[in-house]
């Protein structure tokens, strides 16, 4: 478990999360949603943290000179010059999404997961769903360093044409699995609040948990764990369900809706 990066620790406005936006070329809609909701920001939010899937995939650098990667990076730039923060967390689409070419926007690389004062954990979502054996060993080998290099040794066409397939793959297999396979398990949740694994700290455990993947808006209390788990939903046509924090920790989601145009 990471601890936040000061500047986000110590913030004096609200911090806005979102989830899932899988922006690229097949949804030319959400990305027009995401450029308004860009210029819709609530009035007070210091820190805007994206929770994973940004986009859709994301294989290599040069990604970010591509339509319409580039426009989004650039939407978010144009918040960082306004005097807002940027913090991005990859997932399970981007999680080839480097540091390097986050900085090369002024935005800001954020761990997966993050520890926020108050015992507040963001993450993005999928080391939650501890049903999904198959996933989870995927994920491991995907992210080993020497896999990780080894694929960055590819030329750039031979990775988006395995970013495609192992795409499609994705979404063949997500058909087959039952709902509560994907999902964050109860075991997930417990591991995550109490500090087991990935997640462990000597500030264990936790009191309130804050993750996307699932695309399920959900606002629960964990009686059990004194603690509360909030989920943020995927983005559709119609907007998204996201998540506001003061400074103080308190939290609350809300429910973006794009203003008529």
């Amino acid at each position: 478990m990471q601890p936040a990066p000061p500047a986000l620790a110590t913030r004096q406005g609200d911090l806005l999360c979102i989830s899932d936006l899988h922006l690229g070329v097949d949804k030319p809609e959400l990305t027009t949603l995401f450029l308004q909701f860009c210029e819709e920001i609530p009035a007070g939010v210091s820190d805007l943290c994206i929770l994973g899937d940004l986009f859709d995939f994301w294989v290599h650098p040069a990604q970010a000179q591509e339509e319409p990667q580039q426009t989004v990076l650039r939407a978010l730039q144009g918040l960082v010059r306004k005097g807002m923060r940027v913090w991005v967390m990859t997932g399970n689409r981007d999680f080839a999404l480097d540091a390097r070419t986050l900085q090369n926007f002024a935005l800001r690389a954020l761990a997966d997961p993050t520890l926020l004062p108050g015992g507040i954990v963001l993450t993005h979502g999928d080391l939650l769903v501890t049903d999904d054996h198959a996933y989870l060993r995927f994920r491991r080998v995907i992210r080993n360093p020497l896999v990780r290099a080894l694929l960055r040794a590819l030329p750039y066409s031979a990775l988006l044409a395995l970013g495609k397939k192992l795409r499609r793959r994705s979404q063949r297999e997500l058909q087959k699995k039952s709902t509560a396979m994907t999902q964050a398990s109860p075991a997930g949740i417990v591991a995550a609040l109490t500090g087991t694994g990935v997640f462990h700290s000597a500030l264990a455990p936790y009191r309130t948990l804050i993750h996307g993947h699932t695309h399920l808006p959900i606002d629960e209390e964990i009686p059990d764990l004194q603690a509360r788990r909030y989920v943020l939903s995927d983005w559709q046509a119609t907007g998204a369900t996201l998540l506001l924090c003061a400074p103080t920790g308190n939290c609350r989601l809300w429910r973006y809706t794009p203003a008529p145009r």
